[in-house]
């Protein structure tokens, strides 16, 4: 384990984690009987690993340049941002996935980054 935090960008134990999440929640609309809410759901998971597998890749460009962070990473993350927010407008202004279960999948990438440091936090112990 390194100590800097560098270790999460090369990391695939979060993306795991947030799939981990992901398919709880798929599972718990499931069980719940809510299936009306799974198409939504599987497309805010799809977004949020979407929006983290970016996050890792700009992240790990812009440090891994030799003597700081590289010139385009503000750039490439504004317009990742952009992205997702018109993508998060675009499919919440469809109307076509239940905004519940839009929402819940969107969260597992929190509870997946919770998970993480939970685990990262009992290890270290």
């Amino acid at each position: 384990m390194e100590g800097d935090g560098a270790g999460i960008l090369t990391s695939r134990s979060l993306e795991r984690k947030i799939l981990l999440c992901a398919g709880v929640i798929l599972a718990g609309i499931t069980i719940v009987g809510r299936y009306g809410m799974l198409p939504g759901a599987a497309c805010g998971a799809a977004i949020a690993y979407g929006n983290f597998y970016l996050i890792r890749k700009i992240l790990g460009k812009a440090f891994s340049v030799e003597g700081g962070v590289g010139k385009g990473f503000v750039v490439q993350y504004v317009l990742k941002f952009l992205a997702l927010v018109a993508v998060v407008y675009l499919v919440v202004r469809s109307g076509r996935f239940d905004l519940l279960g839009f929402l819940l999948g969107l969260s597992a990438l929190v509870f997946g980054v919770l998970l993480e440091g939970a685990s990262r936090a009992v290890e270290t112990k």
